[in-house]
């Protein structure tokens, strides 16, 4: 450290001064041509910060001065202003905005013990200074993406904007047939996840089910984030109850049964409970589902014995009593936004239903279980009906989906009081440390 005092400051203003007259490309520069320069500097001292040692950060800092002489002095041969004048703003800005320091107007202090109590303070009398028209009126649109979202987000959250689930991109919750598992699914999922999409597989677990821990299970897996529902046969019918209990933003049904119009449906048709009575075992229970249906068609489901193995496994048999069972159904559930993607013909009276109703569909050539035959094709037809209804992952290639991931971790940081903009460069460096 040197013995440097206010005289430095004023030797610098004189050469920079002399560096103007003398030096030509010093006399060319403009505040524009300045720019990149003073961007540069400004990251090169944010990185002496992080990684360098005490000499390097006032290296740093000296260069970040000089470009603050630099445009004082430009400004000073036009009349605009000096490098006194930008100390002097300053010093008046810092007296104004601290009033639990320097008082309010010449008065006592206004006390505040906390930091968030300052910040707060701070916050209103720029309000009042500003008299800002418009949330963005004075951040600058050149800000870091994250920094830019970051002020927008504390804008917002100031004005009593904040949208009750801000930035979140919903959860494609997938519903399997209560009578198979999250198996089903899985294939599907895996390939949306790549896409970029947030999946999450419902397990309705191996013991006995009912209705209620049905819809239960479901809720669990929610976890009480925004979805989009994707129901599968059976599991459609739970759609308007789950309405009543989720955060709901859309529904995409896949080759799946349809609630009624009434206060209740009921899980079976008469005609299905009348062929399954007399396959009730002595145990009281049904067989599980693929042997319900002839073998052969039970094959042709199947892309392969092993898929057919993982399946099986996880069907539960149920009582015939569960299929005599009615769910819920609220009235208005059709106006939840909703879109239906069948296989073949097996829901055709569904799929018509879906088309009076308005609602996006597509038909796939394949069976019911066109989900573990070709989960690629289905994943990108589910994407596509999720778009037509959200407007999210445009062009299939999920950009709009990663922006609005980022948008909700930059809130995520704000909720915790942590920087986005250093969080992400802490975690590029853990990173780097376990790539070597």
């Amino acid at each position: 450290m040197t013995d440097a005092g206010p005289e430095a400051l004023l030797e610098l203003r004189e050469v920079m001064q002399r560096l103007r007259a003398e030096c030509p490309w010093k006399r060319e520069q403009t505040h524009r041509s300045l720019v990149r320069y003073l961007v540069e500097e400004l990251h090169e001292t944010v990185d002496a910060i992080e990684s360098g040692t005490p000499d390097d950060l006032c290296e740093e800092l000296g260069d970040l001065l000089l470009q603050v002489y630099f445009h004082a002095a430009i400004a000073e041969e036009s009349g605009a202003f000096t490098v006194d004048d930008v100390a002097a703003g300053i010093v008046a800005k810092m007296v104004r905005r601290n009033p639990h320091v320097f008082g309010e107007g010449g008065g006592p202090q206004v006390p505040h013990s906390t930091a968030a109590e300052v910040n707060e303070l701070w916050e209103s009398v720029k309000a009042t200074e500003k008299q800002r028209s418009s949330i963005t009126d004075g951040i600058a649109s050149t800000l870091p993406a994250l920094l830019y979202a970051d002020k927008v987000l504390d804008r917002l959250g100031r004005a009593g904007r904040t949208p009750k689930h801000p930035a979140t991109i919903p959860v494609l919750l997938f519903v399997p047939s209560p009578f198979l598992g999250p198996a089903t699914w899985r294939p599907v999922a895996w390939w949306l996840s790549g896409a970029g999409h947030d999946v999450e597989v419902v397990d309705l677990g191996a013991g006995p089910r009912s209705p209620a821990s049905v819809s239960d299970a479901v809720v669990r897996a929610a976890d009480g984030r925004p979805v989009v529902l994707v129901p599968h046969s059976n599991a459609g019918l739970f759609v308007p109850h789950l309405l009543t209990l989720l955060d709901v933003r859309a529904t995409v049904y896949v080759d799946a049964a349809l609630a009624g119009t009434g206060s209740e449906t009921p899980l079976a048709p008469a005609g299905l409970l009348s062929s399954l009575s007399a396959r009730v075992a002595d145990d009281g229970l049904l067989p599980v589902w693929t042997r319900w249906w002839d073998p052969d068609t039970v094959t042709g489901l199947f892309p392969d014995a092993a898929t057919r193995a993982g399946v099986e496994a996880e069907q539960v048999r149920l009582p015939l009593r569960y299929l005599c069972e009615q769910v819920p159904s609220p009235s208005g559930w059709t106006a939840t936004p909703s879109a239906y993607l069948a296989f073949g013909d097996t829901y055709a009276d569904e799929l018509e239903r879906a088309v009076a109703w308005g609602w996006p569909t597509a038909t796939m050539t394949g069976g019911h279980l066109h989900v573990v035959c070709d989960p690629a094709a289905v994943g990108a037809a589910i994407a596509q009906q999720v778009e037509a209804l959200l407007g999210v992952g445009a062009d299939g290639d999920s950009g709009a989906i990663v922006g609005e991931r980022i948008l909700q971790a930059v809130a995520q940081a704000r909720a915790v009081g942590a920087d986005p903009e250093q969080e992400l460069r802490d975690a590029v460096r853990r990173l780097l440390a376990r790539a070597r």
